[in-house]
């Protein structure tokens, strides 16, 4: 193996994706950089060429597009509160690419050989000419290494630079948590069919729990709705973290109307799903409207927070539409699976 290797391409395909590339640059508008899971295995897969699809598409058939999570504080951390391991291995395998992955905890006595492990399969994963997942307190896209400086190279999207991390703090993050995930190979998909399951998992996204985080900190789908709500009627939370998540939210419900208007041929009845969701997308625009009068967020005005908290149960009810939407445009699939219509 090079001692060295930087896949220039795909950096400069995260950084300035309208610049240096040969993809269509109506793909590659995806700018949304919160250092969730997908704006990292996005630009990998057009890097290699794997889909030429709108950044939304994969998103939405991969499920997360659907994901509400959020902590009883509102914290920052909602964006990526959720089981790591089963999710992202799945939306991999829902696209026809096959992952590897591994997580933990970095104060395990074990972490240092695990730790030796992730950076071997990251290093043969740029030695393929393939980018690889790493979360370093947000998920980024490790584009090169240099074993002579025990560094690797990666990419946040949102910062201008090649930023780089040695060898020895790879897995040590503010949290004491450490994931990576390596995109080995690709098959084709039958893609109608996957987008179909999407809005399946969209309903067991909406009516579960995730086992992996416990109810007393954090709600998930349409529970999270009540959690928003009350959390801003309490003020227990930080305006600025708050808003974050908000923000993140009401981008992915604009995408969501996106995702489920290319879908209208799925079923007779997905009108009425595309009805609801772009509704759930224009409240959403509403809230950043109030969001954007910073002075009055940020001081918790009373008018602001109300105006929000009145959104926010709105926002939940037309999500209930939409979920029963599409509960009517596939009932034979959802009623099969019974009790268990999740694949995670």
């Amino acid at each position: 193996m090079k001692r060295m290797r930087l896949l220039t391409d795909l950096a400069d395909l995260i950084q300035r994706p309208s610049h240096g590339t040969s993809f269509n640059l109506n793909t590659v508008k995806w700018r949304y950089a919160t250092g969730t899971y997908t704006d990292t295995l996005y630009p990998i897969l057009l890097h290699k060429k794997w889909t030429q699809l709108p950044r939304y598409m994969i998103a939405g058939m991969t499920a997360s597009l659907f994901r509400f999570v959020v902590d009883r504080r509102l914290t920052r951390e909602s964006i990526s509160a959720y089981n790591w391991m089963a999710e992202n291995f799945v939306a991999a395998d829902f696209i026809g690419v096959t992952a590897s992955q591994a997580a933990g905890f970095s104060f395990e006595p074990t972490f240092p050989l695990y730790q030796k492990h992730a950076l071997q399969n990251i290093k043969n994963s740029i030695g393929r000419g393939t980018g690889a997942v790493l979360w370093h307190d947000q998920f980024v896209v490790v584009v090169g290494y240099d074993d002579d400086e025990e560094v690797l190279f990666f990419c946040t999207g949102d910062d201008p630079d090649v930023l780089r991390l040695p060898y020895s703090l790879v897995g040590r993050n503010n949290s004491p948590y450490w994931y990576f995930q390596v995109l080995e190979a690709h098959q084709s998909i039958d893609m109608w069919e996957v987008c179909k399951e999407s809005l399946i998992q969209a309903v067991f996204k909406w009516e579960t729990h995730d086992y992996m985080l416990p109810a007393q900190d954090y709600a998930c789908g349409s529970a999270a709705y009540t959690a928003v709500a009350d959390v801003l009627q309490s003020g227990n939370y930080e305006s600025n973290q708050a808003a974050a998540v908000l923000r993140y939210y009401a981008y992915t419900r604009g995408e969501i109307s996106s995702y489920v208007r290319a879908l209208e041929h799925l079923s007779p009845h997905m009108d009425q799903v595309i009805v609801q969701y772009i509704r759930l997308a224009d409240l959403y625009v509403s809230i950043v409207e109030v969001l954007d009068n910073s002075a009055a967020w940020d001081a918790r005005e009373p008018e602001s927070i109300l105006r929000v908290s009145e959104l926010i149960r709105s926002a939940g009810d037309t999500e209930q539409a939409a979920i029963d939407a599409i509960k009517h445009a596939f009932p034979e699939t959802i009623n099969n699976r019974f009790t268990d219509i999740g694949l995670r």
